[in-house]
């Protein structure tokens, strides 16, 4: 644990023993704010502390959640936006921990924490590290609200000390009304969506005023689409006379190294596989201070998109369409590449043949990022509804995690729904957690029996249950198109 918390732990131990210094540690002077010291010891000085003020544990971690709150935000300084209030805060966490703590001190393993933001006035937060200190997390949130001068209720449904695979938070800003939720189980982007208008993410504010004339030597001809991470261009390479889409990151995380990290590396990752059904990427630079990847153009449609125009595919096209993304995972995992995040929105159907291309590299994992990834400790990233659950459970993820993301694809191209279904984020995860999905054949008869068991192999909770690699699926599937 990184030694600012043992730093302020002393200062909280003189603040709740009222004048009096307990002693909550020998040589405690030893715990330098610059240090990366082992959990134990913090939780030994904190227990001593419980002892010596005759509370429990729970309450004293709470209380110096509470406590430490503030100081915090003292100490985060520039990597808080003056814009933000409490839940903006808590759903920044994360990247002001990776800006502050984790990229001068590789080796420190703070909390990690994964949000989803369903309504203004409401936060799904996921609590993921093997420390288990839920009660810390609670007065911290506790203290951030009073830093704010807000008032917060907060719910725990599901908590490690229950024997729940993680702790969930669900945190509501009173008195406001909480709006409607709106799923975000399946949410995705910084993905670009197309060349024509209705294909881009919708643009959410006027950004024309501050349309760069070149990013890299390519001329930028307008906008086509933004995400929380970044903003993509139409631009045209002038020397081979070819459009392009170029992805900058947004100024407002260029000064977030992890976020930077994150964004070169979907470049360079996706610019190793070579492949027909893997976008191809021609350049990672930077622009002023403003890292930006220059990717083929993709005219088409994500298969989400399609989906929801077309409604059910028939069998033939979805046997092609998983073949297809079979062969280009196997393609990176030849390169030693992980995607992370296989999903709907993430495999896209080029024009005019609807040709698969697998895009949206931000969570690969390479054999080579040694303590480079975007979360640690336990993190629980992607998207919710087709994580896998080594990836739910804090377990090691390697080339069947994607396997399971095409399963899960191809198990609701087939039936119409997914095979792990909630109505909040923690409940989906739980579902992922347990293991039990409905039989493909329940619940969509018409599925050939071969089709199903493979889908059924795919989406196996146990790893070694699941097809040996993706070059083994794509024979599968190229078989089974063939036996049509």
């Amino acid at each position: 644990m990184h030694g600012l918390i043992f730093f302020y732990i002393q200062k909280f131990a003189e603040t709740a023993a009222h004048g009096t210094r307990p002693s909550v540690a020998t040589g405690a002077t030893r715990y330098l704010p610059s240090g990366v010291y082992p959990d134990a010891e913090a939780v030994e000085l904190l227990q001593a502390l419980a002892e010596s003020t005759g509370r429990s544990l729970p309450d004293t971690l709470e209380q110096f959640g509470r406590f430490l709150a503030p100081h915090l935000l003292k100490v985060a300084g520039r990597h808080v936006d003056p814009g933000w209030q409490t839940l903006d805060l808590i759903e920044h966490t994360e990247a002001i921990i990776h800006a502050m703590i984790r990229t001068a001190n590789p080796g420190a393993l703070p909390p990690v924490l994964e949000t989803v933001r369903p309504a203004l006035d409401e936060l799904h937060l996921i609590y993921g590290s093997q420390r288990q200190l839920c009660p810390l997390a609670r007065g911290l949130m506790r203290g951030i609200a009073a830093h704010y001068h807000e008032e917060i209720e907060v719910d725990e449904p599901s908590c490690m000390h229950r024997g729940d695979p993680f702790c969930s938070f669900v945190i509501r800003r009173l008195p406001q009304d909480t709006h409607a939720a709106s799923s975000a189980l399946a949410d995705t982007t910084d993905v670009v969506r197309g060349a024509e208008p209705a294909m881009v993410t919708p643009v959410v504010a006027a950004v024309d005023d501050s349309l760069p004339p070149t990013i890299g030597g390519y001329t930028v001809v307008r906008l086509i689409g933004q995400g929380g991470m970044g903003r993509v261009y139409l631009a045209r390479d002038e020397q081979l006379r070819r459009d392009v889409a170029i992805k900058v990151l947004h100024p407002s995380k260029a000064c977030d190294p992890a976020a930077t990290r994150r964004f070169l590396r979907e470049g360079r990752a996706a610019a190793a596989v070579d492949h027909p059904h893997v976008m191809t990427i021609h350049q990672v630079g930077d622009e002023h201070g403003l890292p930006y990847i220059v990717m083929q153009l993709l005219v088409g449609r994500t298969l989400k998109q399609a989906r929801q125009a077309e409604g059910p595919l028939p069998l033939p096209e979805v046997l092609r369409i998983g073949r297809e993304i079979a062969e280009g995972l196997a393609a990176a995992h030849r390169q030693g590449l992980v995607h992370r995040d296989i999903k709907p929105d993430n495999v896209f159907l080029q024009e005019p043949h609807g040709q698969v291309r697998i895009i949206d590299f931000g969570l690969a994992r390479t054999g080579s990022d040694d303590g480079l990834d975007v979360t640690v400790d336990g993190s629980i990233v992607g998207t919710p509804a087709y994580m896998s659950p080594e990836r739910v459970e804090g377990g090691t993820l390697d080339a069947k995690s994607d396997l399971f993301g095409l399963g899960v694809i191809l198990y609701e191209l087939l039936a119409g729904r997914l095979p792990f279904e909630g109505t909040s984020l923690v409940s989906m995860l739980a579902a992922i957690a347990r293991g039990m999905p409905p039989e493909l054949k329940a619940v969509a008869p018409d599925v050939p029996e071969p089709v199903a068991r493979l889908v059924m192999r795919l989406i196996a909770h146990d790893k070694a249950a699941r097809p040996a690699d993706a070059t083994t699926v794509a024979a599968e599937l190229a078989a089974l198109e063939r036996a049509l």
